[in-house]
């Protein structure tokens, strides 16, 4: 034991004679920000990413001296990736609960970030932000989760930029960093979790800002941004410092900067939200008896208190909207009651149905969904008092109902694929038309889905479509990077994951009633037929629809299927005459299917239903497969290219009403 000792402490002092560093293994997390001094040598860490995605290595220049860096990855002893320089030094797909290792050598010293790529929440494709004052939702979805903002101010005044957590216990932390990485500034942290940070953006200058959470927190949180008119002020006033509320009762506190003509942005916040809560307009509202105190923050790091009390105040009454409600089969409707008097401290409920399960569900917040025809009974009960209301409730058959999904693949992965420009055009487009047409009669809902994955897609089609009848129909429509391997159309999402036909397939069997299925990608018509030769389509898509081969299986099919290009041809995009840029397209199918059916995508505006070639007032499959064929080959031809892509159909010669318009 002595001896490995004596080895191990003579290694390490002919390494230090030698100018060399031990290299020591250090766990990196998801989303920290570490400062590392490569001039000891070789730093290795270990990271294991806690969910299956990109994720992006970067290093950020933290000391005065130059950086010369370079970064390789491993899993076990297989080198997977390596780069060098700095910002986005490696970026890679790992799988979750593996354990990797990472080794950084060079001079000097730098901040290391191992963060998820997800799609404008990296520092490379940052999330736009206006200095002049903008407000963003946005939501922390997994722990070490790190969102990148740009921010470009147009004149050089001080800016505020405020992270206000609305998830319990949530706690944000922000940092100011220049377009080449070099941290600016730090963002102060509020006791609530909440961050503020004060900067002075030069005009025309853009930065960047880093926001994430501390302590492994997730949730959702609202930034916002103000850029004042004049200079930093030196103190912060409010209407009032002591507030009595009564109750759930609500007061507006106002506050004002000195000396007049500072930068006015006031953000607040409550100590205690569950005896008070304050809006960002400064409304102070009650919740439980006791103390709590606001503070309102302003530019440069002023602040102000107001001591709130409140007492309680007992319920003397409970009222519903209404005694009777009629609804049918899948319909949702909420509950509306008034616990008297309004400001009541305690304003807690419990429902009781008759029968309990069937006929009517409620969920704890009110929401009735109707189940199956019949009678059912609802008490309401005030949680104090022993206060009660009823309602009867009659649910009678479903009605048809046409919902559609339209699924559009843009913003694409660095590592995964080009950017599809005219993508949300293209879905954007499709939505305007089908909100003027109706299916049987029955209006068209519609549902949009961006940049989803893989598995977000299929998420999407069982919360579109659920609760659907045999009665109902279901329209789908997708565009994104597409091919045919192995027998069947393949779509590529934005991250790179593969949706198959025969998973779209499964899915959409789980749909009951008919399904309108529009392909709109390269290879796509592999979803009706391997062959361009149009004998194969009506026998070809029972070997991707159904469950097993055999045209007996599709013979009674309800699916209607019409698909943007043959197995062995690209589906391509056109843009707008007169306009510039490549945002300013869409796909060629959707911009004929559309006008098809009377919308153009480009005007934005109503158009007669070009498709209806018998003028009976109605577009079938077989008609609006003709005229989009047509008119997607008139597009092509004004290009020089000469692309061919050719529309296919399935089933063949239908001339059952697909669409009308509805009259207003």
């Amino acid at each position: 034991m002595r001896k490995t000792l004596f080895l191990l402490l003579l290694f390490t002092a002919l390494c230090a004679a030698c100018g060399l560093a031990w290299a020591e293994e250090a766990v990196l997390s998801p989303g920290a920000l570490e400062t590392v001094s490569l001039d000891r040598g070789e730093r290795v860490y270990r990271f294991t990413p806690p969910s299956g995605s990109v994720y992006d290595f970067c290093l950020f220049p933290a000391g005065e001296t130059e950086v010369a860096a370079t970064a390789s990855l491993w899993e076990g002893d297989q080198l997977i990736a390596e780069g060098e320089g700095l910002l986005t030094v490696l970026s890679q797909r790992l799988s979750a609960g593996t354990a990797y290792t990472l080794r950084l050598n060079g001079t000097g010293t730098v901040r290391l970030e191992a963060a998820r790529h997800a799609l404008t929440r990296c520092f490379d494709q940052p999330m736009a932000l206006e200095a002049a004052g903008d407000s963003y939702a946005k939501a922390i979805a997994r722990t070490g989760d790190v969102h990148w903002y740009s921010v470009t101010a147009e004149v050089s005044r001080p800016a505020v930029l405020a992270g206000l957590p609305a998830a319990p216990g949530l706690k944000l932390e922000a940092r100011l960093f220049s377009e080449t990485g070099r941290m600016l500034a730090e963002a102060t942290q509020t006791a609530g979790g909440a961050f503020l940070m004060d900067f002075m953006p030069r005009a025309g200058r853009a930065y960047r800002v880093r926001v994430s959470a501390t302590g492994g927190g997730t949730g959702m949180y609202s930034l916002m941004t103000v850029q004042g008119e004049g200079g930093l002020p030196e103190a912060l006033h409010l209407s009032e410092t002591d507030l009595r509320l009564e109750g759930r009762q609500s007061r507006r506190l106002t506050a004002t900067v000195s000396p007049a003509g500072a930068a006015d942005a006031v953000f607040w916040e409550s100590s205690d939200p569950s005896v008070a809560t304050v809006s960002q307009s400064g409304t102070v509202t009650g919740a439980n008896p006791g103390a709590a105190v606001i503070t309102a923050y302003g530019a440069g790091a002023v602040r102000a208190r107001c001591r709130v009390e409140v007492s309680r105040v007992p319920v003397e009454g409970l009222k519903l909207q209404y005694r009777k409600m009629t609804l049918r089969v899948g319909d949702t409707a909420r509950l509306k009651w008034e616990i008297l008097p309004e400001n009541a401290t305690d304003p807690g409920v419990t429902f009781e149905l008759d029968p309990p399960e069937g006929i009517v569900s409620l969920d704890a917040d009110g929401a009735l969904t109707a189940l199956e025809e019949g009678r059912a009974s609802l008490t309401l009960r005030a949680s104090e008092g022993g206060w009660t209301a009823g309602m009867e409730i009659q649910v009678l058959p479903a009605l048809k109902r046409c919902r559609a999904l339209l699924i559009g693949e843009q913003n694409y992965a660095a590592t995964v694929a080009a950017t599809r420009q005219g993508s949300a055009n293209s879905v954007a487009g499709m939505r305007s038309m089908l909100r003027h047409l109706s299916l049987d009669g029955v209006r068209v809902e519609t549902h949009t889905a961006l940049d989803v994955s893989r598995d977000g897609l299929l998420r999407a089609i069982r919360e579109t479509f659920g609760g659907a009848t045999d009665k109902d129909t279901a329209i789908v429509y997708i565009t994104c990077h597409g091919f045919y391997e192995n027998g069947a159309t393949c779509f590529q999402m934005y991250d790179g994951s593969i949706l198959t036909a025969q998973e779209l397939r499964q899915a959409l069997d789980r749909v009951p009633g008919e399904v309108l299925l529009m392909a709109d990608c390269c290879g796509s018509g592999g979803v009706i037929g391997r062959a361009s030769d149009p004998a194969d389509l009506l026998s070809g898509i029972d070997a991707v629809f159904a469950a097993a081969p055999g045209p007996s299986l599709f013979a009674s099919s309800r699916y209607r299927v019409l698909c943007s290009a043959s197995v062995e041809q690209d589906s391509y995009r056109i843009g707008f005459e007169g306009r510039a840029g490549e945002s300013a397209m869409a796909t060629v199918f959707a911009r004929a299917v559309c006008e098809g059916c009377g919308w153009s995508i480009e005007d934005a505006d109503n158009r007669p239903l070009l498709a209806d070639a018998n003028a009976d007032g109605a577009v079938s499959l077989e008609e609006l497969y003709r005229y989009t064929a047509r008119r997607v080959n008139r597009y092509l031809a004004l290009d020089t290219a000469r692309h061919v892509q050719t529309v296919r159909v399935s089933p063949r010669g239908s001339t059952e009403t697909l669409f009308v318009r509805p009259e207003e």
